[in-house]
């Protein structure tokens, strides 16, 4: 066996390679895209740094059978693991990616994070052997085309936020989320994404983000937030309702996907009433360092 670093020229070949593997339950890792196109952006990205964040197994027979990236988040002093994937002899080489990795990341992070389904048992196995810290359990919610059943009530008060409603977003968006508010609000500019916000008098008490996984298929309610002094009054619901008839009607999506804590047993009621079943958990874990890591992009 053989661990390299992600070379340019092998870009569209593991793309599709980690394409495949996410699609199996038993490899799947959260944050990777859906999309191989997208995959292929992803870990382009990891190409572009002074220092490897990606690195490639391969066997005697010169068969990619293993995958690890670094995924920067650099305001959060933090990153996400992309993997450790393998094919094949799952321990051996997935602590032979872990061993080139980790030096990088304790250098340059506070923290590691990296999250899956319970029925990646190696992974899962892989984070007790170093001593990762079980920090979050989040139930995926699905809602299908055909259980969709439309309010037909709109609300004028859900309209697209622009960026210059960014300061009030961000007094709204959770601290330390997978996307800051300024990420969130740079993606909805793309086509098929959508950032919609509730606003009354020329406050912004919720909002609600979107995106398109895949096009005419699939796509995910990634954020609904609601300003605690505006809870229980039914913006969180009109605002899923508005992203929701625009994914199916406008959009064309046969599913969309919703991610709820599982202590969040309040959340969990709202979407299930509006027609979402729970189709998997996601386990997340961390390793954090005492020291700050250094920057290096």
């Amino acid at each position: 066996m053989n661990v390299t670093e992600l070379k340019v020229k092998n870009l569209h070949k593991t793309a599709q390679w980690l394409h495949d593997m996410n699609a199996q339950d038993k490899h799947f890792v959260a944050w990777l895209a859906s999309d191989p196109n997208e995959i292929f952006e992803q870990i382009w990205t990891l190409t572009q740094f002074q220092e490897p964040l990606a690195y490639v197994a391969w066997n005697d027979e010169g068969d990619m059978i293993g995958f690890l990236g670094i995924l920067p988040f650099f305001e959060q002093n933090l990153c996400r693991l992309l993997g450790p994937f393998a094919l094949e002899d799952e321990e051996a080489v997935i602590e032979q990616l872990w061993d080139k990795a980790s030096l990088t990341i304790q250098l340059h992070f506070k923290a590691v994070k990296v999250a899956c389904f319970e029925a990646n048992h190696a992974l899962v196995a892989f984070t007790e052997r170093h001593n990762f810290s079980l920090y979050n359990v989040e139930k995926t919610l699905a809602l299908h085309k055909e259980h969709y059943s439309p309010s037909h009530e709109g609300s004028p008060a859900i309209v697209p936020l622009q960026p210059e409603d960014l300061p009030r977003l961000k007094e709204l968006h959770p601290e330390g989320a997978y996307y800051s508010a300024d990420e969130i609000m740079n993606y909805s500019q793309q086509a098929a994404n959508n950032l919609w916000g509730y606003q009354q008098n020329g406050e912004l008490m919720g909002y609600v983000y979107f995106e398109t996984i895949l096009a005419e298929e699939e796509g995910e309610i990634c954020f609904v937030n609601v300003a605690k002094a505006h809870r229980g009054k039914g913006i969180g619901s009109k605002l899923i309702e508005h992203a929701l008839q625009y994914a199916m009607e406008i959009h064309k999506l046969e599913v969309v996907t919703i991610s709820v804590r599982t202590l969040n047993e309040q959340a969990e009621q709202l979407y299930k009433q509006l027609g979402f079943i729970e189709v998997n958990k996601i386990f997340a874990y961390e390793k954090v360092w005492d020291r700050p890591g250094s920057s290096f992009h």
